[in-house]
Protein backbone atom coordinates (compact mmCIF):
# COMPACT_ATOMS: atom_id res chain seq x y z
CA UNK A 1 0.00 0.00 0.00
CA UNK A 2 2.99 2.07 0.96
CA UNK A 3 4.42 1.57 -2.59
CA UNK A 4 1.42 2.86 -3.93
CA UNK A 5 0.96 5.74 -2.45
CA UNK A 6 4.72 6.67 -3.56
CA UNK A 7 3.93 5.80 -7.49
CA UNK A 8 0.86 7.97 -7.11
CA UNK A 9 2.79 11.10 -5.72
CA UNK A 10 5.74 10.53 -8.31
CA UNK A 11 3.45 9.86 -11.12
CA UNK A 12 1.41 13.28 -10.36
CA UNK A 13 4.52 15.34 -9.75
CA UNK A 14 5.68 14.20 -13.37
CA UNK A 15 2.48 14.64 -14.71
CA UNK A 16 1.41 18.31 -13.11
CA UNK A 17 4.63 19.71 -13.33
CA UNK A 18 4.47 23.08 -15.06
CA UNK A 19 8.04 24.32 -14.11
CA UNK A 20 11.63 23.02 -15.12
CA UNK A 21 13.87 23.09 -12.62
CA UNK A 22 17.13 23.52 -14.15
CA UNK A 23 20.30 24.41 -11.78
CA UNK A 24 20.52 28.37 -11.89
CA UNK A 25 23.57 30.02 -10.94
CA UNK A 26 21.73 30.89 -7.35
CA UNK A 27 21.90 27.20 -5.83
CA UNK A 28 25.81 26.32 -5.27
CA UNK A 29 24.72 22.67 -4.75
CA UNK A 30 24.47 22.12 -8.22
CA UNK A 31 25.74 25.28 -10.04
CA UNK A 32 29.43 24.48 -11.40
CA UNK A 33 32.57 25.69 -9.96
CA UNK A 34 34.89 28.23 -11.68
CA UNK A 35 36.73 25.75 -11.85
CA UNK A 36 33.99 23.19 -13.54
CA UNK A 37 33.96 25.95 -16.01
CA UNK A 38 37.46 26.50 -16.81
CA UNK A 39 37.33 22.46 -17.63
CA UNK A 40 34.69 23.14 -20.12
CA UNK A 41 36.93 26.73 -21.34
CA UNK A 42 39.83 23.52 -22.25
CA UNK A 43 37.64 21.19 -24.80
CA UNK A 44 36.49 24.16 -26.66
CA UNK A 45 38.23 24.90 -29.87
CA UNK A 46 39.87 27.94 -27.92
CA UNK A 47 39.86 28.85 -24.39
CA UNK A 48 38.23 32.35 -25.13
CA UNK A 49 35.07 31.23 -26.36
CA UNK A 50 33.29 30.85 -22.97
CA UNK A 51 32.05 34.05 -21.93
CA UNK A 52 30.66 35.25 -18.62
CA UNK A 53 27.70 37.55 -19.52
CA UNK A 54 25.17 36.87 -16.74
CA UNK A 55 26.27 40.83 -15.41
CA UNK A 56 23.38 42.97 -16.64
CA UNK A 57 24.72 46.07 -15.49
CA UNK A 58 27.33 45.68 -18.43
CA UNK A 59 24.18 45.06 -20.98
CA UNK A 60 24.05 48.67 -21.46
CA UNK A 61 27.82 49.37 -22.30
CA UNK A 62 28.15 46.39 -24.47
CA UNK A 63 25.06 46.63 -26.69
CA UNK A 64 24.90 50.14 -26.93
CA UNK A 65 24.92 50.40 -30.69
CA UNK A 66 21.71 52.67 -32.39
CA UNK A 67 21.37 54.16 -35.79
CA UNK A 68 21.60 53.00 -39.31
CA UNK A 69 24.53 50.48 -38.58
CA UNK A 70 23.17 49.17 -35.16
CA UNK A 71 22.00 45.80 -36.45
CA UNK A 72 25.45 45.17 -37.50
CA UNK A 73 27.52 45.75 -34.44
CA UNK A 74 24.74 44.43 -31.74
CA UNK A 75 24.82 41.05 -34.05
CA UNK A 76 28.81 41.04 -33.43
CA UNK A 77 29.28 42.24 -29.84
CA UNK A 78 28.91 41.96 -26.51
CA UNK A 79 29.47 38.16 -26.53
CA UNK A 80 26.32 37.17 -27.57
CA UNK A 81 24.23 39.24 -25.10
CA UNK A 82 23.03 41.77 -27.23
CA UNK A 83 18.94 42.14 -28.64
CA UNK A 84 18.26 44.09 -31.53
CA UNK A 85 15.80 45.50 -29.66
CA UNK A 86 17.10 45.80 -25.91
CA UNK A 87 14.05 45.50 -24.44
CA UNK A 88 14.55 41.63 -25.74
CA UNK A 89 17.08 41.01 -22.88
CA UNK A 90 14.32 41.40 -20.43
CA UNK A 91 11.61 38.09 -20.10
CA UNK A 92 9.20 38.41 -23.01
CA UNK A 93 10.84 41.63 -24.03
CA UNK A 94 8.39 43.66 -21.44
CA UNK A 95 10.28 46.52 -20.38
CA UNK A 96 8.92 46.21 -17.24
CA UNK A 97 10.10 42.49 -16.58
CA UNK A 98 13.27 41.43 -15.11
CA UNK A 99 16.87 41.04 -17.00
CA UNK A 100 16.35 37.34 -18.72
CA UNK A 101 20.06 37.70 -19.79
CA UNK A 102 21.60 34.03 -20.12
CA UNK A 103 24.84 33.50 -17.56
CA UNK A 104 27.18 32.40 -19.94
CA UNK A 105 27.86 32.09 -24.10
CA UNK A 106 30.09 29.65 -25.52
CA UNK A 107 31.12 31.50 -28.99
CA UNK A 108 30.60 28.37 -30.91
CA UNK A 109 33.30 28.19 -33.98
CA UNK A 110 32.86 23.96 -34.45
CA UNK A 111 30.49 21.55 -34.32
CA UNK A 112 32.89 20.11 -31.68
CA UNK A 113 32.06 23.43 -29.05
CA UNK A 114 28.07 23.19 -29.62
CA UNK A 115 28.73 19.47 -28.60
CA UNK A 116 31.02 20.04 -25.46
CA UNK A 117 28.53 22.93 -24.60
CA UNK A 118 25.55 20.80 -24.87
CA UNK A 119 27.25 17.47 -22.69
CA UNK A 120 28.02 20.13 -19.86
CA UNK A 121 24.34 21.58 -19.85
CA UNK A 122 23.37 18.00 -19.59
CA UNK A 123 26.01 16.86 -16.96
CA UNK A 124 24.75 19.97 -14.65
CA UNK A 125 21.48 19.91 -15.72
CA UNK A 126 21.80 23.40 -17.03
CA UNK A 127 18.86 25.24 -19.67
CA UNK A 128 20.26 26.05 -23.03
CA UNK A 129 19.46 28.96 -25.70
CA UNK A 130 20.73 29.45 -29.15
CA UNK A 131 21.13 32.96 -30.78
CA UNK A 132 22.44 33.86 -34.31
CA UNK A 133 21.90 37.53 -34.98
CA UNK A 134 19.49 38.29 -31.67
CA UNK A 135 16.63 39.31 -34.24
CA UNK A 136 13.67 37.65 -31.96
CA UNK A 137 10.54 39.53 -31.33
CA UNK A 138 10.02 37.43 -28.09
CA UNK A 139 13.44 37.34 -26.92
CA UNK A 140 13.67 33.62 -27.56
CA UNK A 141 16.93 33.12 -27.42
CA UNK A 142 17.80 34.90 -23.88
CA UNK A 143 17.19 33.08 -20.54
CA UNK A 144 17.86 33.73 -17.23
CA UNK A 145 20.93 31.17 -15.75
CA UNK A 146 21.08 29.26 -18.84
CA UNK A 147 23.90 28.32 -21.04
CA UNK A 148 23.90 29.88 -24.28
CA UNK A 149 25.27 28.64 -27.76
CA UNK A 150 25.85 31.75 -29.88
CA UNK A 151 26.36 30.88 -33.35
CA UNK A 152 27.83 33.86 -35.41
CA UNK A 153 31.22 32.86 -35.01
CA UNK A 154 30.08 29.62 -36.35
CA UNK A 155 31.61 28.33 -39.63
CA UNK A 156 30.66 30.65 -43.02
CA UNK A 157 29.88 27.80 -45.15
CA UNK A 158 28.24 30.22 -48.06
CA UNK A 159 32.28 31.38 -48.42
CA UNK A 160 32.57 27.81 -50.59
CA UNK A 161 30.58 29.25 -53.33
CA UNK A 162 27.73 27.98 -55.18
CA UNK A 163 27.58 24.22 -55.51
CA UNK A 164 26.49 22.63 -59.03
CA UNK A 165 24.18 19.30 -59.02
CA UNK A 166 23.43 18.60 -56.08
CA UNK A 167 22.19 15.50 -55.43
CA UNK A 168 19.74 14.98 -52.56
CA UNK A 169 17.24 11.93 -51.54
CA UNK A 170 17.83 10.80 -55.53
CA UNK A 171 17.01 14.52 -56.76
CA UNK A 172 19.54 16.16 -58.19
CA UNK A 173 19.12 20.23 -58.22
CA UNK A 174 20.91 22.67 -60.55
CA UNK A 175 22.41 24.16 -58.11
CA UNK A 176 22.22 25.06 -54.05
CA UNK A 177 23.94 26.94 -51.22
CA UNK A 178 25.41 26.32 -48.09
CA UNK A 179 24.85 27.98 -45.26
CA UNK A 180 26.33 28.17 -41.69
CA UNK A 181 24.06 28.09 -39.00
CA UNK A 182 25.15 31.77 -37.69
CA UNK A 183 25.13 33.24 -41.17
CA UNK A 184 23.20 36.11 -42.05
CA UNK A 185 21.23 37.02 -45.15
CA UNK A 186 23.90 39.86 -46.81
CA UNK A 187 26.46 37.29 -46.30
CA UNK A 188 24.56 34.51 -48.51
CA UNK A 189 23.06 37.18 -50.85
CA UNK A 190 26.85 38.44 -51.46
CA UNK A 191 28.09 34.86 -52.35
CA UNK A 192 25.07 34.27 -54.43
CA UNK A 193 24.89 37.47 -56.50
CA UNK A 194 23.24 37.67 -59.40
CA UNK A 195 24.73 34.21 -60.50
CA UNK A 196 21.61 32.49 -59.12
CA UNK A 197 18.38 33.94 -57.44
CA UNK A 198 17.98 32.74 -53.33
CA UNK A 199 14.63 33.04 -51.74
CA UNK A 200 15.98 35.01 -48.39
CA UNK A 201 14.97 37.77 -46.24
CA UNK A 202 14.48 41.00 -45.67
CA UNK A 203 16.62 41.76 -43.36
CA UNK A 204 20.09 41.78 -44.06
CA UNK A 205 21.37 40.65 -40.50
CA UNK A 206 18.58 38.57 -39.95
CA UNK A 207 20.08 34.83 -39.69
CA UNK A 208 19.77 32.56 -42.50
CA UNK A 209 20.27 29.09 -40.86
CA UNK A 210 18.29 29.82 -37.60
CA UNK A 211 14.78 31.65 -36.29
CA UNK A 212 13.97 33.39 -40.00
CA UNK A 213 14.31 30.19 -41.36
CA UNK A 214 12.98 27.73 -38.46
CA UNK A 215 9.80 29.92 -38.11
CA UNK A 216 8.74 29.58 -41.86
CA UNK A 217 10.94 32.27 -43.55
CA UNK A 218 8.67 34.68 -45.51
CA UNK A 219 10.30 36.34 -48.26
CA UNK A 220 9.66 39.34 -50.80
CA UNK A 221 9.96 36.71 -53.85
CA UNK A 222 8.03 33.57 -51.50
CA UNK A 223 5.10 33.75 -53.81
CA UNK A 224 7.29 33.24 -56.33
CA UNK A 225 8.94 30.23 -54.82
CA UNK A 226 7.74 29.23 -51.85
CA UNK A 227 8.62 30.10 -47.87
CA UNK A 228 12.47 29.52 -46.92
CA UNK A 229 11.33 26.10 -45.71
CA UNK A 230 10.53 25.18 -48.73
CA UNK A 231 13.66 25.81 -50.08
CA UNK A 232 15.20 23.35 -47.60
CA UNK A 233 17.62 20.80 -48.80
CA UNK A 234 18.79 19.86 -45.85
CA UNK A 235 19.74 20.20 -42.39
CA UNK A 236 23.11 19.31 -40.06
CA UNK A 237 21.84 19.63 -36.74
CA UNK A 238 23.50 18.62 -33.21
CA UNK A 239 21.02 17.31 -30.62
CA UNK A 240 20.14 17.50 -27.39
CA UNK A 241 22.17 14.50 -26.71
CA UNK A 242 24.96 15.82 -28.43
CA UNK A 243 24.74 13.85 -31.58
CA UNK A 244 25.22 15.08 -34.87
CA UNK A 245 22.55 14.12 -37.68
CA UNK A 246 21.70 15.20 -40.78
CA UNK A 247 17.55 15.98 -41.40
CA UNK A 248 15.97 15.60 -44.91
CA UNK A 249 12.83 14.28 -46.76
CA UNK A 250 15.09 10.65 -46.71
CA UNK A 251 16.71 10.50 -43.39
CA UNK A 252 15.09 11.46 -39.72
CA UNK A 253 12.23 13.28 -41.59
CA UNK A 254 10.18 13.94 -38.76
CA UNK A 255 13.09 16.28 -37.58
CA UNK A 256 12.93 17.68 -40.92
CA UNK A 257 9.51 18.43 -40.53
CA UNK A 258 9.94 19.76 -37.33
CA UNK A 259 12.63 22.03 -38.23
CA UNK A 260 10.60 23.87 -41.13
CA UNK A 261 8.35 25.67 -38.79
CA UNK A 262 8.51 24.16 -35.83
CA UNK A 263 10.80 27.03 -34.27
CA UNK A 264 14.58 27.77 -33.63
CA UNK A 265 16.41 26.69 -30.43
CA UNK A 266 13.60 23.83 -30.12
CA UNK A 267 14.91 20.54 -31.69
CA UNK A 268 18.59 20.89 -31.79
CA UNK A 269 21.19 23.26 -33.09
CA UNK A 270 21.50 23.63 -36.51
CA UNK A 271 24.92 23.80 -38.09
CA UNK A 272 24.32 24.03 -41.69
CA UNK A 273 21.56 23.87 -44.42
CA UNK A 274 21.33 23.18 -48.13
CA UNK A 275 18.79 25.73 -50.01
CA UNK A 276 17.79 25.33 -53.52
CA UNK A 277 18.72 28.13 -55.82
CA UNK A 278 16.49 29.19 -58.83
CA UNK A 279 17.20 30.40 -62.11
CA UNK A 280 17.96 34.30 -62.22
CA UNK A 281 15.41 36.45 -63.83
CA UNK A 282 15.20 40.21 -63.64
CA UNK A 283 13.22 42.00 -60.77
CA UNK A 284 12.19 45.48 -60.32
CA UNK A 285 12.29 47.48 -56.52
CA UNK A 286 9.46 49.75 -56.17
CA UNK A 287 8.47 52.12 -53.65
CA UNK A 288 5.69 54.04 -53.84
CA UNK A 289 3.11 56.05 -51.15
CA UNK A 290 0.28 58.02 -50.72
CA UNK A 291 1.55 61.45 -51.03
CA UNK A 292 0.40 63.79 -48.91
CA UNK A 293 0.75 62.26 -45.46
CA UNK A 294 2.98 65.06 -43.79
CA UNK A 295 0.63 65.71 -41.05
CA UNK A 296 -1.61 63.17 -38.84
CA UNK A 297 -4.60 65.49 -38.88
CA UNK A 298 -4.32 66.18 -42.70
CA UNK A 299 -3.91 62.78 -43.88
CA UNK A 300 -5.22 62.48 -47.22
CA UNK A 301 -7.50 59.54 -46.46
CA UNK A 302 -9.69 59.21 -49.42
CA UNK A 303 -6.20 58.11 -51.46
CA UNK A 304 -5.31 55.59 -48.06
CA UNK A 305 -9.02 54.00 -47.82
CA UNK A 306 -8.89 53.67 -52.16
CA UNK A 307 -5.33 52.13 -51.42
CA UNK A 308 -6.82 49.69 -48.51
CA UNK A 309 -10.04 49.07 -51.21
CA UNK A 310 -7.77 48.04 -54.30
CA UNK A 311 -4.92 46.29 -52.62
CA UNK A 312 -7.95 43.49 -51.02
CA UNK A 313 -9.96 43.85 -54.49
CA UNK A 314 -7.00 42.56 -56.04
CA UNK A 315 -4.92 39.99 -53.82
CA UNK A 316 -6.94 37.25 -54.91
CA UNK A 317 -5.33 37.33 -58.48
CA UNK A 318 -2.31 38.81 -58.53
CA UNK A 319 0.17 37.62 -60.15
CA UNK A 320 2.85 35.99 -58.51
CA UNK A 321 5.81 37.74 -60.18
CA UNK A 322 4.96 40.18 -57.19
CA UNK A 323 6.03 39.84 -53.70
CA UNK A 324 6.86 41.84 -50.84
CA UNK A 325 5.72 44.64 -48.34
CA UNK A 326 2.59 47.63 -47.81
CA UNK A 327 1.34 49.80 -45.34
CA UNK A 328 -1.95 51.72 -45.37
CA UNK A 329 -0.33 53.77 -47.06
CA UNK A 330 2.56 52.68 -49.31
CA UNK A 331 3.98 49.78 -50.66
CA UNK A 332 7.47 48.20 -51.27
CA UNK A 333 7.16 45.87 -53.83
CA UNK A 334 9.46 43.81 -55.71
CA UNK A 335 8.55 42.74 -59.26
CA UNK A 336 9.41 39.68 -61.34
CA UNK A 337 9.83 41.45 -64.95
CA UNK A 338 11.65 44.04 -66.79
CA UNK A 339 11.34 48.04 -65.95
CA UNK A 340 9.22 47.87 -69.45
CA UNK A 341 7.23 45.00 -68.04
CA UNK A 342 6.09 46.91 -64.66
CA UNK A 343 5.55 49.98 -66.71
CA UNK A 344 3.05 47.85 -69.08
CA UNK A 345 1.35 46.18 -65.43
CA UNK A 346 -2.17 46.48 -64.73
CA UNK A 347 -1.27 46.33 -61.14
CA UNK A 348 1.00 48.74 -60.88
CA UNK A 349 -0.83 51.27 -63.49
CA UNK A 350 -4.02 50.73 -60.88
CA UNK A 351 -2.32 51.47 -58.05
CA UNK A 352 -0.47 54.87 -59.42
CA UNK A 353 -3.90 55.99 -60.47
CA UNK A 354 -5.78 55.68 -57.11
CA UNK A 355 -5.41 59.33 -56.29
CA UNK A 356 -2.06 61.19 -54.29
CA UNK A 357 -0.16 58.13 -55.61
CA UNK A 358 3.98 58.94 -56.20
CA UNK A 359 6.60 56.45 -56.86
CA UNK A 360 9.22 57.31 -54.62
CA UNK A 361 11.86 54.97 -55.66
CA UNK A 362 12.08 52.44 -58.87
CA UNK A 363 15.10 50.27 -59.22
CA UNK A 364 15.53 47.86 -61.44
CA UNK A 365 18.18 45.26 -62.45
CA UNK A 366 19.08 41.70 -64.14
CA UNK A 367 18.53 40.13 -60.52
CA UNK A 368 16.47 40.20 -57.72
CA UNK A 369 20.18 40.86 -56.07
CA UNK A 370 20.29 44.13 -58.44
CA UNK A 371 17.31 45.75 -57.81
CA UNK A 372 17.96 45.68 -54.41
CA UNK A 373 20.89 47.33 -54.45
CA UNK A 374 24.17 44.71 -54.98
CA UNK A 375 26.76 44.64 -52.97
CA UNK A 376 26.84 48.42 -52.38
CA UNK A 377 23.17 49.95 -51.73
CA UNK A 378 21.60 47.29 -50.39
CA UNK A 379 19.53 48.32 -47.05
CA UNK A 380 18.28 47.45 -43.54
CA UNK A 381 16.41 47.59 -41.11
CA UNK A 382 17.15 50.01 -38.31
CA UNK A 383 17.33 48.64 -34.94
CA UNK A 384 18.98 49.48 -31.48
CA UNK A 385 15.75 50.57 -29.90
CA UNK A 386 14.31 49.69 -26.68
CA UNK A 387 11.42 47.80 -28.15
CA UNK A 388 9.31 47.38 -31.49
CA UNK A 389 5.66 46.20 -29.62
CA UNK A 390 5.47 44.26 -32.78
CA UNK A 391 2.10 41.78 -33.43
CA UNK A 392 1.10 39.75 -36.63
CA UNK A 393 -2.20 38.26 -37.84
CA UNK A 394 -2.73 36.02 -41.21
CA UNK A 395 -5.50 36.52 -43.35
CA UNK A 396 -6.68 34.24 -45.56
CA UNK A 397 -8.07 33.99 -48.81
CA UNK A 398 -10.96 32.20 -47.88
CA UNK A 399 -11.74 34.85 -45.37
CA UNK A 400 -11.40 38.01 -47.75
CA UNK A 401 -13.52 35.85 -50.59
CA UNK A 402 -16.43 35.67 -48.05
CA UNK A 403 -15.59 38.49 -45.93
CA UNK A 404 -14.19 41.29 -48.12
CA UNK A 405 -16.27 44.51 -46.81
CA UNK A 406 -15.15 43.30 -43.36
CA UNK A 407 -11.75 42.90 -44.05
CA UNK A 408 -11.60 46.39 -45.85
CA UNK A 409 -13.07 48.01 -42.81
CA UNK A 410 -11.17 46.79 -40.42
CA UNK A 411 -8.10 47.78 -42.61
CA UNK A 412 -9.68 51.65 -42.41
CA UNK A 413 -10.02 51.16 -38.52
CA UNK A 414 -6.62 50.59 -37.84
CA UNK A 415 -6.32 53.36 -40.44
CA UNK A 416 -8.00 55.95 -38.02
CA UNK A 417 -7.08 53.81 -34.81
CA UNK A 418 -3.23 53.74 -34.60
CA UNK A 419 -2.33 53.73 -39.01
CA UNK A 420 1.40 52.17 -38.41
CA UNK A 421 1.38 48.73 -39.99
CA UNK A 422 4.27 47.13 -41.90
CA UNK A 423 2.61 44.12 -43.75
CA UNK A 424 3.21 41.08 -46.54
CA UNK A 425 1.85 39.71 -49.45
CA UNK A 426 1.67 35.99 -49.41
CA UNK A 427 0.00 33.43 -51.64
CA UNK A 428 0.76 32.41 -54.82
CA UNK A 429 3.55 29.74 -54.81
CA UNK A 430 3.25 29.41 -50.71
CA UNK A 431 -0.02 27.72 -51.40
CA UNK A 432 0.93 24.75 -53.20
CA UNK A 433 2.39 23.38 -50.46
CA UNK A 434 0.34 21.50 -48.03
CA UNK A 435 -1.00 22.43 -45.14
CA UNK A 436 0.84 19.28 -43.35
CA UNK A 437 4.07 18.98 -44.80
CA UNK A 438 6.08 21.53 -43.26
CA UNK A 439 5.00 22.52 -39.38
CA UNK A 440 4.20 26.25 -39.97
CA UNK A 441 0.67 26.85 -38.83
CA UNK A 442 -1.78 25.53 -41.20
CA UNK A 443 -3.42 29.26 -42.18
CA UNK A 444 0.19 29.96 -43.81
CA UNK A 445 -0.63 27.74 -46.57
CA UNK A 446 -4.24 29.49 -47.08
CA UNK A 447 -3.34 33.29 -46.03
CA UNK A 448 -2.77 36.23 -48.93
CA UNK A 449 -1.96 38.72 -46.29
CA UNK A 450 -0.11 39.15 -43.06
CA UNK A 451 -0.50 42.14 -41.37
CA UNK A 452 1.95 43.64 -38.61
CA UNK A 453 0.88 46.43 -35.92
CA UNK A 454 2.99 48.33 -33.33
CA UNK A 455 0.30 49.16 -31.02
CA UNK A 456 -1.86 47.17 -28.60
CA UNK A 457 -5.73 48.09 -29.61
CA UNK A 458 -4.76 47.44 -33.18
CA UNK A 459 -3.33 43.99 -32.29
CA UNK A 460 -5.89 43.20 -30.51
CA UNK A 461 -8.48 44.26 -33.60
CA UNK A 462 -6.84 42.28 -35.91
CA UNK A 463 -7.38 39.15 -33.26
CA UNK A 464 -11.31 40.15 -32.70
CA UNK A 465 -11.38 40.19 -35.95
CA UNK A 466 -9.72 37.29 -37.80
CA UNK A 467 -10.04 34.96 -35.03
CA UNK A 468 -8.82 31.99 -36.76
CA UNK A 469 -5.92 32.69 -38.77
CA UNK A 470 -3.13 32.22 -36.14
CA UNK A 471 -0.23 34.69 -36.21
CA UNK A 472 2.93 34.67 -38.05
CA UNK A 473 5.24 33.16 -35.88
CA UNK A 474 8.51 35.43 -36.78
CA UNK A 475 6.55 38.37 -36.05
CA UNK A 476 4.10 37.43 -33.54
CA UNK A 477 3.53 39.47 -30.33
CA UNK A 478 5.63 38.37 -27.53
CA UNK A 479 2.30 38.26 -25.41
CA UNK A 480 0.48 36.84 -27.74
CA UNK A 481 -2.42 35.29 -25.86
CA UNK A 482 -2.76 31.41 -26.40
CA UNK A 483 0.77 31.49 -28.54
CA UNK A 484 1.03 27.85 -29.07
CA UNK A 485 -2.31 27.20 -30.58
CA UNK A 486 -2.20 31.13 -32.44
CA UNK A 487 1.57 30.14 -33.49
CA UNK A 488 0.96 26.67 -34.73
CA UNK A 489 -2.28 25.53 -34.78
CA UNK A 490 -3.61 21.54 -35.45
CA UNK A 491 0.14 21.39 -36.15
CA UNK A 492 0.69 22.10 -32.37
CA UNK A 493 0.68 18.55 -31.07
CA UNK A 494 2.58 16.81 -33.55
CA UNK A 495 5.45 19.17 -32.79
CA UNK A 496 4.84 18.49 -28.97
CA UNK A 497 5.36 14.82 -29.50
CA UNK A 498 8.74 15.31 -31.42
CA UNK A 499 9.98 17.53 -28.77
CA UNK A 500 9.55 14.72 -26.48
CA UNK A 501 11.30 12.22 -28.73
CA UNK A 502 14.54 14.41 -29.71
CA UNK A 503 14.58 16.52 -26.17
CA UNK A 504 13.02 14.38 -23.76
CA UNK A 505 14.70 16.47 -21.01
CA UNK A 506 14.03 19.79 -22.69
CA UNK A 507 17.65 20.56 -22.37
CA UNK A 508 16.42 23.62 -25.17
CA UNK A 509 13.91 25.61 -23.09
CA UNK A 510 12.87 29.39 -25.04
CA UNK A 511 9.95 31.71 -24.52
CA UNK A 512 7.45 30.79 -27.49
CA UNK A 513 9.19 27.40 -28.36
CA UNK A 514 7.42 23.93 -28.80
CA UNK A 515 6.96 22.43 -25.31
CA UNK A 516 8.19 25.72 -23.49
CA UNK A 517 7.30 25.87 -19.58
CA UNK A 518 8.69 28.60 -16.60
CA UNK A 519 12.01 28.14 -15.36
CA UNK A 520 11.40 27.77 -11.49
CA UNK A 521 15.46 27.58 -10.77
CA UNK A 522 14.18 25.30 -7.52
CA UNK A 523 17.28 22.96 -8.37
CA UNK A 524 18.25 20.49 -10.51
CA UNK A 525 15.45 17.64 -10.46
CA UNK A 526 14.89 16.28 -14.38
CA UNK A 527 11.98 15.24 -15.72
CA UNK A 528 13.80 12.00 -16.62
CA UNK A 529 14.88 11.70 -13.02
CA UNK A 530 11.53 11.60 -11.76
CA UNK A 531 10.68 9.19 -14.78
CA UNK A 532 13.88 7.17 -13.29
CA UNK A 533 12.30 6.87 -9.51
CA UNK A 534 8.96 5.99 -10.88
CA UNK A 535 10.31 3.13 -12.95
CA UNK A 536 11.96 1.74 -9.68
CA UNK A 537 8.74 2.02 -8.09
CA UNK A 538 7.34 0.11 -10.68
CA UNK A 539 10.12 -3.03 -10.32
CA UNK A 540 9.48 -2.96 -6.80
CA UNK A 541 5.87 -3.19 -7.57
CA UNK A 542 6.24 -6.21 -9.96
CA UNK A 543 8.98 -8.03 -7.58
Amino acid sequence: MLLLLWLSLLLSLVQARDKFDYCMPSNSTCWPTSAEWDELKTKLSSTDLLHYIGDPDSYSSSCSATGAFAAYTLQDEGEGRCMQYSDCAKDKCSDKASWNIPAYSVEAKTTNDIVEAIKFANEHDIQVVVKSSGHNYAGASMGAGALLIWMRSFVKYSDEGVIGNYTKCGTTYNAAIKVGGGQNWKEVYNEVGSEYHVVGGGGLTVGAAGGWLMGGGLSASARMYGMGVDQVLDFTVVLANGSEVEASECENEDLFWALRGGGGGTFGVVTAVHYQLHETLPFCEILWYVTDLSEATNYDMTTVYKWIDYLVDSIENLDTKWGGYWTLSSGVFYYQGTEEELNNDEFYKGALALGNMAVYSKRCGASYYEARGGPDDMTTDETGQANIDIASRLITLDYIQNEAATTKETLKWIAVNGFYTFNYILGGAMMTVGENETAVHPAMRKAVLQMETFAENTAQKLRDVFTDSGAGFNHAAANEPDWENQLWGENRERLEELKKQFDPDSRFNCWHCVGFLAVSGAGSVSTSVMMSAVVVVVRMLIW
